[in-house]
């Protein structure tokens, strides 16, 4: 004990590097993945495309994203976290920047399924580093650092790109995009000594085949524990997903105010989910019932989103419900992530984790699709509403995954008795 707490100064500096690093491109990662929404109106007005255009873009980005993310964790484990995850910034960059040079509207999707595979990676790698590279004791809040920035990536782009985009022309918006991802690649690529060089943790003695690790997939596919927590994750990002990706458009036809203006909600939405995590990391530490904090604040955030729809309010009231929606959103992350880990079967933690969080990709093609369909029915009322049914129906699916979270704990701490 004495030695680890004498421990020299420089290993907590290298934490604080290896967290900074891996924080800062998982932040890039979101500042990617809502890229384009913040500037669709300009996307409309350069290919005549209707907002359900729009959204197959993102569900193809979504889709690439969610089926690699479920079979990465097989590829981090081989050739390590840094090296995946600079080979998927790189993808992921030139996916999203390659678009500024686009001719023609169907160009988009090639461009979006190469982005989604090169964003599949930045779950397993990251995640892989930081339980590897970062001081035991550290860990948690690495976790908790990771998801802030995250959230902050979303957060910055609707203002970042709406004013790069509407001041210079999307075009030089996405390509300043592309120099600013090869650049944080280029940074991971570099970073041996600090991120490691080769595979994390134990390496298996031998390469499963791929009809093994089908097989090994197929099984984890049919417990019920992880359909339960893969379908949680499903619906908090598909109403999260509509938020972040038609939130604006939404306001803007409900409250007759620009597209512009309407962003500053979804930025408000994004920094206040951000704070929220924050926050919410202590109250996960403070209670065993996370179960009752995630499916509370989700219910909260659906009630605030809702209320956007009260008559004769001024369109701050609405940026108002969008940031206390966020917040109420973002404190339930914690809380989630250890629900989640409480399912995994024993030895099968990182591809499960690679499984049931491929589920936010799920979500993530699923709610911006609906809400453009929704959108270019002229139905705006109905993506609030939407939106909140869905974060007040995840209530039940979290009792579920925290019942199965609780026997799979006492088979654990049974067979270790024995």
């Amino acid at each position: 004990m004495t030695a680890t707490a004498a421990a020299p100064s420089p290993v907590p500096t290298r934490d604080v590097a290896v967290i900074g690093t891996v924080g800062l491109v998982h932040s890039t990662s979101h500042l990617f993945q809502f890229a384009l929404p913040p500037m669709f109106p300009l996307l409309q007005a350069e290919f005549g495309v209707d907002y359900t255009a729009l959204a197959l873009v993102i569900s193809t980005f979504y889709v690439a994203s969610g089926l690699g993310q479920a079979f990465v964790g097989i590829v981090v484990d081989r050739y390590g976290g840094r090296v995946t995850l600079a080979c998927g910034t790189t993808a992921l960059s030139v996916g999203i920047g390659g678009m500024a040079f686009a001719t023609d509207f169907w160009m988009l999707f090639p461009l979006a399924l190469l982005a989604g595979a090169g964003n599949s990676v930045f779950h397993p790698a990251d995640f892989s580093i930081l339980s590897s590279r970062v001081s035991p004791h550290l860990t948690g809040r690495a976790f908790a650092i990771h998801a802030f920035g995250g959230t902050l990536g979303f957060a910055a782009a609707p203002v970042l790109l709406s004013t790069l985009g509407f001041a210079f022309g999307w075009r030089t918006a996405l390509m300043l995009a592309l120099v600013y991802g090869l650049a944080q690649a280029l940074i991971v690529w570099q970073a041996k000594d600090l991120l490691g060089v080769g595979p994390h943790g134990t390496v298996p003695s031998r390469k499963e085949s791929p009809r093994e690790v089908l097989a090994g997939f197929g099984r984890l596919m049919t417990m019920p524990a992880l359909l339960a927590a893969f379908a949680y994750l499903s619906m908090t990002s598909m109403a999260g997903g509509a938020v972040q990706s038609f939130g604006a458009a939404t306001l803007s036809l409900l409250y007759s105010v620009d597209y512009q203006t309407a962003t500053v909600a979804v930025a408000l939405y994004l920094g206040g989910q951000a704070l929220g995590i924050l926050a919410g990391g202590f109250l996960a530490d403070a209670t065993d019932r996370h179960e009752l904090v995630a499916g509370v604040g989700l219910v909260i955030a659906g009630a605030f989103i809702l209320a956007i729809l009260l008559p004769d309010r001024p369109y701050f009231f609405a940026e108002i419900c969008f940031a206390l929606a966020g917040v109420a959103g973002g404190v339930t992350a914690a809380s989630r992530d250890l629900l989640v880990k409480k399912v995994a079967p024993a030895g099968a933690m990182g591809r499960t984790f690679g499984l049931v969080y491929s589920g936010f990709d799920i979500g993530l093609l699923i709610g911006p699709f609906v809400a453009g369909v929704l959108l270019d029915m002229g139905k705006p009322t109905l993506v609030p509403v939407a939106i909140a049914l869905v974060f007040c129906s995840t209530f039940l699916v979290i009792r579920a995954v925290d019942a199965f979270g609780r026997a799979n704990q006492a088979a654990k701490a049974a067979a270790a008795a024995r």
